[in-house]
């Protein structure tokens, strides 16, 4: 096969096995959400439908392909980025390299691993500064944000304190209260309050109502209720939220109620944490209407003021005198002011009272003519006929005006009136004061009564106690009205008393009738009866102490009174306590705990003043505190004797437990009127207890600074921030010894408390803390995570690597948090757990790792893997050689399992030849791969270098410098030296036969004098192996010093043309004087695009000529190159003769002695 076939094969072969690859992406930048694996593919296709030979892989451990192998003329490649245990923050930088039949192929890759995130009218949102930024301008869109499903897994990721305030506010009613609820305790904002523009209100006349504004002080959420005091005023709005205000402010109308012309009231705006309070006013001139109203309540007081002055002065609370004199003075008054006939009656009856008989006498005329003229009501009509019997006295006037009185008794709806009269005229009641007080009783029992018949009443009594035989509602209202106006006699009294004891339940009128009585006479009966009294009706508060008190100091004997005197003492003080009581307790056992424990604190505060008794109830006080103490109670009493006998209980390892079941009881002070109690949550535990409250106090377990409150009102709606309350401990756990705190750690509520010092620096003593919550499921994970790592860091920083070694071996990665797994990584190396740090590895990806680590870890897996394919270890060991950090070991591993680049395949053996490493498996990969995808790179030629050095005459190197050379023949590598040299020696040997590469070598050669005594020995055995073949080429002349050519080959001239490859060029000429048409050459292509043809000339031949290219004339400049080789002396070649005898130069005899020696010679053997 000459050179132009082999060529023409090789280009054949080459253009019909290489495909031309494109692929659908050039470079991918990936998001990918925290947690979440990305999935996606691109494509590879052949244009020119030559399938597609090679295989794929990646640079990175955390992006795969489900693809290995490429075959077809298009393939679809998956590819995944495991990312489900990256975090956010993170990014991943790689290539999927795709080595084919076509080429090499890298696809750079980013994945950036970004927060969870929904989306809002502002785009994406992955934090709490974002969400709030939404709730400011548009609290609804945040609210549909806030009761999203995965809300807590986007915004709260790493907050487990902010997540179990959100599921508790959860369990509320309102949506928005919920949401305002959280961002205030979670800190994110300040609680919305409100305020008013005026607190106080002036209605004037004109105006029947008026616009007040309320205004939201910050931004947020707020419901509410606007009321009124006294209900005179309507308000325009009854319930109000953050949704009705317009830019901050709310307005709503108030307006007066028509009816009334003159009052005020007050406007309660209540929230659950405030109550604003405006004051309203209005004023009205008076009308007609309203003067008579004046007028008829004016006269009211008046007739109320002569009431109360005739009974106080018949009860003898005032003189006469006194009683004269301002009765007059208001009757007077009323004699200027009104023209009613009641006030002119009054002043008759004022007249007889002072036996002012002439004046009596005119005005009873002036009544008299007002009778007959029939003024006068029923009631003042009777009223004039006692008051005329009254004056005259006569038998007669007392007879009309009895028999008259007596009717309109009877049918009259004035009967206590028409009775008191009676009881003054008429006989059968003035002489009997039983009838009367009988008769007075039965209208009580009918419902009428009076003031003047219960002065007549109570004034029977005093002159008769022995009537009152019982104490019902007549005698108890005699009674009342009686101590009103301080009218009941001592015998009364005394009566009183002794119905009173009798009384088997408490009267809270007989209460107070005593307790009156008692004021006035402090006698020890009346006492007697107020404290058996209160003693039935268990009143035991602080108010009535002084009774019992009084009683116990006049030694009364009243069953329970001992009982009643501690009950009613006030817990706060510390008062001290009579003997008698003290000793009564020392056998009586009638006291229940909370007072057991009130009087035992008090008898231990005020022992020195207590000695007679000190020491019989210091012997009942342990039993009785051991007894409270396993039953779990506790109050602030009882805090108190644990205290002060704390040695004694702590020394009984059984009270342990009690102990820890009290110690973190505080009492809650919470006064706000909407609230009825309060969750207390456990963030340790997850969990929350609910304490009612009851009179704004309860008890509530609290064990460290993380607790938190939700206070609840009637709605279940819960509150944390800005809920005014007040929290005192019962017991101090800093009164304990750390000692026996260290000995319970085994309680989990003495643990709960310590581990509240995981927030401070953590210490030795902190340890078993961490250690008891690490693998205690009855914590959240959250604090288990935070225990193991504290005490990892405690333990590293203390140098500790026994125990933290210790400790590494009892946990692994789903003991921590994402942000310590590298320090997780770290601790393992440092201890020498290499298989654990290495499974992080294979876990999370090398990126988190430093390149001196990535190096030990990558060692660590070559040797457990002792060279076997593993994908961690293969990663490990790229990420830390593109790092710059390798060894023999992670170096050994690469040439073995790496697939990539040929780019990286070379820096590779690079570094692992100045290892002094064994290349030769590797360097015939890298040969083969750059073979395989046609790589034109001369940074190979170092790795041919090599593998020529150790496996000279492996078919390999043959395959590669036909390659390597066919690679420059087309100019798309040069060759070095070196490799020239190789293909010289691999010619010389035999083993590169193809012309190609032996015509290239000549070339390469040719005119480097330098390398002649090199390559001398290869040049000559190729010259002669194409003299042989009688394949002529120019180039042979650069070595003519060592080889003897032909004479023929001498005489030829050679035409050497570039152009290009794959042409047919025709050579097209004439020589002057001949007589025959054009002659015609093909030329060989001997090299790609370099043709060659040989022909003779003599000298002074003139030449027409022409050169084509596929038909084309080609310009005479154009990469042309004639060539003649002359002989030299003693040359015999005749073609050379002639050619110097045709020349100018040649003189005749020459010509004539070379005719005789050749032309003639020549004639003369043809003869022969």
């Amino acid at each position: 096969m000459d050179v132009k076939e082999e060529i023409s094969t090789i280009k054949q072969i080459n253009s019909e096995a290489t495909p031309i690859v494109s692929l659908s992406v050039t470079n991918l930048d990936i998001e990918v959400e925290e947690g979440k694996v990305y999935k996606d593919s691109f494509f590879i296709e052949s244009e020119n439908k030559v399938p597609i030979e090679g295989y794929v892989c990646t640079t990175s451990d955390k992006v795969e392909t489900e693809a290995e192998r490429l075959e077809g003329t298009r393939q679809e490649i998956p590819f995944y980025f495991k990312g489900k245990l990256a975090t956010a923050g993170n990014t991943f930088e790689g290539d999927i390299v795709l080595i084919t039949n076509g080429g090499e192929y890298n696809i750079p890759y980013c994945v950036k691993v970004i927060h969870k995130f929904v989306e809002s009218s502002g785009g994406r949102i992955s934090t709490m500064e974002e969400f709030v930024q939404i709730y400011e301008n548009n609290r609804k869109e945040a609210v549909d944000i806030f009761f999203l499903p995965n809300f807590e897994e986007v915004f709260l990721q790493g907050k487990p304190e902010q997540k179990e305030l959100y599921h508790s506010l959860m369990k509320s009613r309102s949506k928005s209260l919920i949401l305002e609820e959280f961002l205030t305790a979670a800190g994110y904002k300040n609680t919305s309050f409100l305020d008013v523009s005026q607190d106080k209100l002036v209605l004037e006349e004109e105006d029947s109502s008026a616009q007040l504004e309320l205004l939201l002080t910050q931004p947020g959420y707020v419901e509410g209720s606007i009321y009124s005091e006294k209900g005179q005023i309507q308000i325009s709005r009854e319930r109000f939220s953050s949704d009705d205000f317009t830019d901050g402010k709310l307005l709503f109308n108030v307006e007066k109620k028509q009816n009334l012309l003159n009052g005020s009231d007050i406007i309660h705006i209540d929230t659950v944490r405030q109550d604003i309070e405006i004051s309203v006013e209005w004023w009205a001139k008076q009308t007609a209407l309203t003067k008579e109203k004046e007028k008829k309540l004016y006269l009211k007081k008046k007739r109320a003021q002569l009431m109360h002055n005739y009974l106080y002065f018949r009860t003898g609370s005032i003189a006469f005198e006194d009683f004269a004199e301002d009765s007059g003075h208001v009757l007077e008054e009323l004699s200027r002011y009104t023209e009613d006939n009641e006030w002119k009656l009054y002043r008759m009856h004022f007249f007889l009272m002072e036996e002012r008989k002439e004046e009596g006498k005119e005005l009873l005329e002036l009544l008299e003519t007002i009778s007959q003229r029939d003024e006068f009501t029923p009631l003042e009509a009777n009223y004039f006929l006692y008051l005329k019997a009254m004056y005259y006295r006569t038998p007669e006037a007392i007879s009309k005006a009895v028999s008259t009185i007596r009717e309109f008794y009877e049918l009259s709806e004035y009967k206590a009136e028409a009775l008191w009269m009676l009881i003054y005229l008429d006989r059968e009641y003035v002489y009997n004061k039983r009838l009367q007080y009988d008769t007075i009783r039965q209208l009580f029992e009918e419902g009428n009564n009076s003031s003047l018949l219960y002065f007549e009443a109570c004034d029977i009594l005093n002159e008769n106690p022995n009537y009152m035989e019982e104490l019902g509602k007549f005698e108890i209202s005699i009674f009342r009205w009686g101590v009103r106006y301080g009218y009941i006699s001592l015998s009364l009294s005394y009566q009183f008393a002794r119905l009173a004891l009798k009384a088997k339940y408490y009267n809270k009128s007989i209460y107070y009738i005593a307790e009156k009585l008692y004021g006035v006479e402090p006698d020890e009966q009346f006492l007697q009866v107020i404290c058996s009294l209160l003693i039935k009706g268990n009143r035991t508060g602080k108010e009535y102490h002084e009774y019992f008190r009084l009683a116990v100091e006049a030694n009364l004997k009243i069953i329970g009174l001992n009982e009643f005197f501690i009950r009613s003492m006030d817990f706060e003080t510390y008062d001290l306590i009579p003997q008698r009581v003290l000793i009564y307790f020392t056998y009586s056992n009638s006291l229940d705990y909370l007072e057991k424990a009130y009087l035992y604190s008090n008898v231990l505060r005020n022992k020195e003043k207590y000695e007679e008794v000190y020491g019989a109830y210091y012997s009942k006080m342990l039993p009785f505190i051991e007894e409270q103490l396993l039953k779990g109670r506790i109050n602030e009493h009882l805090a108190y004797l644990y205290t002060c006998f704390q040695k004694e209980v702590l020394e009984k390892p059984d009270n342990w437990k009690a102990v820890c079941d009290i110690l973190f009881y505080h009492k809650l002070i919470c006064t706000n009127p909407h609230i009825i109690g309060v969750y207390v949550s456990c963030p340790e535990l997850g969990t929350e207890k609910y304490y009612p409250l009851s009179g704004g106090t309860g008890g509530v377990e609290i064990y460290n600074d993380r607790a938190v409150l939700y206070f609840v009102d009637n709605n279940e709606q819960r509150y944390v921030k800005d809920i005014n309350y007040q929290l005192r401990e019962f017991l101090s756990p800093q009164q304990f010894e750390e000692e026996w705190i260290r000995r319970n750690l085994s309680n989990r509520k003495i643990l709960l408390m310590e581990s509240g010092k995981m927030e401070e620096n953590i210490k030795e003593q902190t340890l078993p803390v961490l250690q008891r919550i690490v693998f205690n499921d009855d914590f959240t994970r959250w604090m288990q995570v935070e225990a193991v790592e504290k005490m990892l860091v405690y333990y590293e920083n203390h140098q500790d690597k026994r125990n933290l070694a210790r400790w590494l071996g009892k946990i692994d990665y789903s003991n921590i948090s994402t942000e310590f797994r590298k320090t997780l990584m770290d601790y393992y190396m440092e201890v020498g757990m290499m298989e654990d740090a290495f499974f992080g590895i294979e876990l999370y990806g090398c990126d988190i790792m430093g390149a001196a680590k990535i190096l030990r870890l990558a060692s660590f897996g070559a040797q457990c893997y002792q060279g076997k394919d593993d994908e961690a270890t293969l990663s490990l060991a790229y990420a830390a050689f593109i790092r710059k950090k390798c060894n023999k070991d992670t170096l050994t591993y690469l040439m073995k399992h790496f697939k990539g680049e040929t780019a990286a395949l070379l820096e590779i053996w690079e570094r692992s030849k100045r290892f002094g490493l064994e290349t030769a498996a590797f360097e015939r990969r890298i040969l083969e791969q750059v073979m395989f995808t046609g790589n034109d790179t001369e940074g190979v030629f170092p790795v041919f270098e090599s593998f020529y050095a150790t496996d000279e005459g492996d078919e390999l190197i043959d395959r590669y410098l036909e390659y390597a050379s066919m690679k420059e023949l087309e100019s798309s590598m040069e060759l070095n030296d070196f490799m020239h040299m190789a293909i010289g020696q691999e010619i010389v040997n035999g083993r590169m036969e193809n012309r190609h590469s032996r015509i290239h070598f000549l070339y390469y050669f040719a005119g480097r004098e330098d390398w002649y005594d090199t390559i001398k020995d290869t040049a000559v055995y190729i010259i002669n192996g194409f003299l042989q073949e009688e394949f002529y080429l120019p180039v042979y002349q650069a070595y003519s010093q060592w080889i003897t050519f032909p004479i023929h080959y001498q005489e030829m001239t050679f035409l050497t043309y570039h152009g290009r490859a794959g042409s047919n060029v025709i050579l097209r000429y004439q020589i002057d004087g001949e007589e025959y048409s054009l002659r015609e050459l093909h030329l060989e292509e001997v090299l790609p695009g370099m043709y060659v043809c040989h022909m003779n000339f003599f000298q002074k031949d003139h030449v027409k000529y022409r050169l084509e290219s596929d038909g084309s004339p080609v310009d005479e400049g154009a990469g042309l190159e004639f060539e003649t080789f002359e002989y030299g002396d003693g040359e015999e070649s005749r073609f050379f003769t002639l050619n110097h005898l045709d020349s100018e130069e040649s003189s005749l005899p020459e010509v004539k002695d070379c005719l005789l020696k050749t032309f003639f010679a020549d004639q003369y053997m043809k003869l022969l």
